[in-house]
């Protein structure tokens, strides 16, 4: 799926203990972000959240525990299938 990261990678920035992703992709019911989700760098899931078409947007939070040092976090498209972005939250 060549061109496609740009709408299917979640954008990831830090901020006073957390994470915070956007999946800058349409949400329609036919084409859609169904979920974010974030692991930590041991590969433990931080959390989860679902979305809908129906959804105007993909943003999503989770809180970093105490430890945490880098987070991989995934968007999962419909069609697409899951995308990822890494990142260091020193």
């Amino acid at each position: 799926w060549e061109g496609k990261a740009g709408s299917h990678a979640p954008v990831v920035s830090f901020s006073e203990g957390q994470v915070s992703l956007v999946t800058k992709h349409g949400m329609s019911p036919e084409h859609f972000i169904t979920a974010h989700y974030v692991r930590d760098q041991d590969g433990t899931l931080l959390g989860m959240q679902a979305f809908t078409g129906e959804d105007s947007e993909a943003s999503s939070s989770f809180a970093l525990p105490a430890g945490t040092t880098a987070v991989v976090a995934y968007s999962h498209c419909n069609l697409h299938d899951d995308w990822s972005t890494s990142g260091a939250t020193t």
